[in-house]
């Protein structure tokens, strides 16, 4: 490994223990307490920057809990939150054959991911790679049934609009007024447009156009907010159409909870390091991701058989384990583990 990132690992474990204290435990226990009581509309409060090294998780694979995707399968399972995996789980979603780096630094033997085709990948990376489907599906509702039911007649029919978003070490910026006459060119019969937009473009205040338009604005949080997928489950559950003007997350989301989804596809202008640039064109570049933006850019309101398949493919719909068939993966990976560590694997 080259080791100028050996020393960029180091550093970063290095400030992940001396953050593991009880006083910043504390501290960010709070916040996530105070923000587990604001609605979605709050999305200033709700996208504050948190500390990327703060103890916002016990996992040896701190990545694993971004999105809170550690702490809700720990929870599925009944299993404790000091609880550690002993595999990686792949964090976003990738139409390609693309893996993060930063999802190779952990010295973990195996992988959790959501689609045989990802899991075909991984297995070059790992030696034990298992597919899991959709991480929404493990995911509790934010809202209650009852706050749910009240949400959908407070709104009526509503479009809910994903734009692509800026990463880490990347801002992408896309033609808004373009995509908000899209949308309405196609808002005929629905009550509500709504806009979910990414805590990193919040900051930014890329929410200011869309306020200026009338229209409402939500957040599914901080991506070490562990609340954050169980707010875009119940954000996603109240649509009845949903649009994006990329492929990623939230268009298998939405596919796995049965809400149709047009793609008004837009090709961000990125701005940022350049090795980030080269790796998002890349993944522009590639066949599954431009065979996904071509079957969903199709104006349609219901969702096709051929558009099930492709997501089912790439995505992993229909991968989704029962709690007894994940309990079996999570002992499974602990014996590997411990093997790597006896150094008999």
């Amino acid at each position: 490994m080259d080791p100028k990132k050996n020393l960029r690992i180091f550093a970063k474990n290095i400030l992940y223990k001396i953050n593991k204290n009880p006083v910043s435990k504390a501290l960010y226990d709070y916040e996530i307490q105070k923000r587990s009581g604001m609605p979605f509309t709050s999305i200033l409060q709700l996208s504050r920057h948190i500390q990327m090294f703060s103890p916002f998780t016990c996992e040896l694979q701190p990545v694993n809990d971004w999105y809170g995707h550690a702490t809700i399968l720990k929870k599925f399972l009944g299993l404790p939150k000091n609880y550690q995996f002993k595999f990686i789980i792949e964090h976003g979603t990738f139409l390609s054959e693309q893996v993060a780096d930063i999802e190779l630094e952990s010295n973990l033997p195996s992988f959790v991911t959501y689609s045989k085709y990802r899991e075909g990948i991984l297995k070059k990376y790992r030696p034990h790679t298992y597919a899991i489907g959709p991480l929404i599906h493990y995911a509790s509702h934010y809202l209650t049934q009852d706050q749910l039911k009240r949400e959908k007649r407070r709104l009526g029919k509503t479009i809910l609009f994903f734009p692509s978003h800026s990463l880490i070490g990347l801002t992408n910026e896309y033609d808004m007024e373009w995509s908000y006459k899209k949308i309405k060119s196609i808002a005929k019969g629905f009550d509500t447009i709504r806009v979910c937009i990414y805590w990193r473009d919040v900051l930014l205040g890329r929410h200011k156009f869309y306020l200026d338009k009338g229209i409402e604005c939500v957040t599914a949080g901080h991506i070490l907010d562990p609340n954050f997928l169980p707010r875009v489950k119940s954000i996603i559950q109240t649509a009845d159409l949903t649009v994006s003007n990329d492929a990623s997350s939230p268009l298998s989301y939405c596919i796995y909870m049965n809400k149709p989804h047009i793609i008004f596809y837009q090709r961000p202008e990125m701005h940022g390091k350049i090795y980030f640039k080269k790796v998002m064109s890349d993944y522009w570049k590639s066949d599954p991701y431009n065979e996904i933006v071509k079957e969903f850019s199709k104006i349609k309101f219901k969702i096709t058989d051929k558009q099930c398949r492709l997501i089912n493919y790439y995505c992993g719909t229909e991968n989704v384990k029962s709690k007894a068939e994940l309990k079996k993966i999570v002992q499974e990976t602990e014996q590997f583990y411990k093997k790597t560590k006896t150094g008999n694997i």
